[in-house]
């Protein structure tokens, strides 16, 4: 029995996960809360990207156009040979990141020995 002047606490599905981020995450989208005002980072980066290795320049340049536009990301590729590419991304880390691993899988007739990063400019909002 609670104190005298406190509410009984009604359990929510989420109560018993309330130290996990992940179902915090999942109930801010299902209350369609923002990332700000869940306390999340949303700063954006400007990264170049140095894809190297045996690019197939016909199929993957398209193929990266669209998987940085899946993952919002803001994109100019200044550089296509078969042998590296060279592109600009602008988000957040997390989504850079991801682009990052999707370009090191890439499409099937593509072999990516390694991806630089370099940082063109520091947080931006």
């Amino acid at each position: 029995m609670p104190p005298q002047g406190f509410a009984k606490e009604t359990p929510t599905p989420y109560s018993r996960l309330d130290g996990d981020r992940f179902p915090k995450f999942i109930q801010a989208l299902w209350c369609r809360k923002t990332r700000a005002s869940m306390g999340q980072d949303t700063s954006y980066l400007l990264e170049r990207m140095t894809i190297v290795g045996d690019l197939e320049v016909a199929s993957f340049v398209p193929w990266i156009q669209r998987h940085a536009a899946k993952l919002g990301l803001s994109h100019t590729i200044s550089h296509m040979s078969s042998m590296r590419i060279e592109l600009e991304v602008a988000g957040s880390e997390e989504l850079i990141d991801m682009m990052e691993m999707g370009c090191s899988l890439g499409p099937i007739d593509v072999w990516v020995e390694r991806i630089d990063r370099t940082a063109i400019s520091g947080e931006r909002t």
